[in-house]
């Protein structure tokens, strides 16, 4: 190094001046290059477009989804037992395909709208959503959201905000998957939080919507077209021509405490028992079963008919606590064809019948 004095040429380890021991001048250290880190650019929350995107994608893949799974359950147990497939093993299998986006959710790098629109769904601490809160989430959205738009969306935008309704209530953020993660939890801390009253309003609305969605389910599962079965027509209309008798076995209980042991009891006459469709009526003291035997001609190849076989009442008895008394009736019967009965006369008498 050459001394500024006296321009001897030094030793570049040296720092004085070995002619005129003056101090040399020390040379900056270079500084590494560093490369600049790419971080994520992309804002946190991603707007309603791309997330309408995610959510036009997802009901496409759950619609192919559900039907597909629905489809794939018949066709097996048709394939398996030479029956055609219940009802309900399509909806069970239905209900997974629409449930589809939210197990990926939960267990996945996210549905599938969300993984090709680059986001994800994260809890308050920015991990993934349970599966519980997952399906809460799910149903909430595709609920509400979709069967009341409109005039809803603008009213669970003014007390969520962009948030959305099915995201506060489940405690989830959708937020992008190119965001600087250092980002994510100090955005997910500064949301607004949702009052008490508009929680407790939105988790009335969804749990009325669950209560809608079941009642539809049960009707088409289960409320079949009575007009298609004329033995369960008419097994109706024995339920409703029974209930007269019904009625006079829970006074005799309320007031002896004990079952009636024969029609006398109850003040029926054999008259009045046929005029109602039934040839005899059977009455268990010890249980207080009634057995109803149904008037007519037993059944033929060319001519089906309730003629000779039986409808059956099991009484559910409340607790003394609650008064006591008969609470209710267990139609059924050990002889009609549960396919000849409704829903509601679906109980397997059995030995209790005798």
């Amino acid at each position: 190094m050459q001394c500024p004095r006296c321009n001897w040429q030094n030793p570049a380890a040296n720092k004085l001046c070995f002619s005129c021991n003056a101090p040399l001048p020390v040379k900056a250290a270079k500084a590494p290059v560093q490369r600049a880190a790419k971080t994520g650019t992309a804002r946190v929350f991603p707007s309603i477009w791309p997330r309408l995107g995610a959510t036009a994608i997802d009901a496409i893949f759950m619609a192919v989804a559900t039907a597909g799974l629905a489809m794939a359950a018949s066709y097996t147990y048709q394939g398996l037992t030479g029956e055609a497939g219940p009802v309900l093993l399509a909806i069970a299998a239905g209900l997974i395909g629409w449930l589809l986006p939210a197990f990926m959710d939960a267990w996945g790098s996210g549905s599938p709208g969300k993984r090709l629109l680059k986001m994800r769904v994260v809890t308050r601490k920015g991990g993934s959503p349970g599966l519980l809160r997952s399906v809460w989430r799910h149903i909430l959205k595709y609920t509400l959201n979709v069967v009341l738009p409109g005039i809803f969306h603008h009213i669970q935008q003014t007390i969520f905000g962009e948030r959305a309704m099915h995201n506060s209530l489940a405690g989830t953020h959708v937020v992008s998957s190119h965001a600087d993660p250092r980002a994510v939890l100090p955005a997910v801390a500064q949301t607004r939080a949702v009052t008490g009253a508009g929680r407790f309003l939105f988790v009335v609305f969804g749990v009325a919507a669950l209560v809608l969605v079941g009642m539809v389910i049960g009707v088409i599962a289960l409320d079949k077209d009575e007009g298609d079965n004329p033995l369960r027509t008419e097994v109706i209309h024995l339920d409703l021509v029974s209930d007269p008798v019904r009625m006079l076995a829970e006074g005799y209980y309320q007031r002896t405490r004990t079952f009636a042991p024969d029609m006398a009891a109850l003040g029926v006459t054999q008259e009045s028992l046929k005029t109602s469709g039934f040839s005899k009526l059977e009455m268990n003291p010890v249980n207080g079963v009634l057995r109803f035997t149904i008037a007519g001609e037993p059944a033929t190849a060319d001519a089906p008919s309730l003629g000779g076989k039986h409808l059956v009442y099991l009484p559910e008895l409340r607790s003394e606590k609650k008064g006591g008394g008969v609470r209710r009736w267990q139609c059924g019967s050990d002889d009609i064809p549960r396919a000849d009965r409704p829903y509601s006369c679906r109980h397997e008498a059995g030995a209790l019948a005798r």
